[in-house]
């Protein structure tokens, strides 16, 4: 289990998937859809409705990016 922020700051716990995929995300800064399986692709669209992730695009291609991690005080 693992605890991370959403984009409005409320804490969210994941499971192992879950963060195995946010910290493919989160080292990459960018998830291409066409790259990942149906189960990887599933967790990505669940965290997702959890706030975690965002859908951008860049150029041609649509996926997911992280929510920046860190606040400022």
């Amino acid at each position: 289990m693992r605890a991370v922020k959403d984009k409005y700051g409320n804490l969210q716990f994941m499971d192992r998937a879950q963060t195995a995929l946010f910290n493919k995300a989160d080292l990459n800064n960018f998830l291409d859809i066409s790259t990942l399986s149906e189960r990887d692709l599933y967790v990505a669209e669940e965290l997702h409705k959890q706030n975690i992730f965002q859908k951008v695009r860049r150029g041609h291609s649509i996926g997911y990016k992280a929510h920046p991690q860190k606040s400022k005080l």
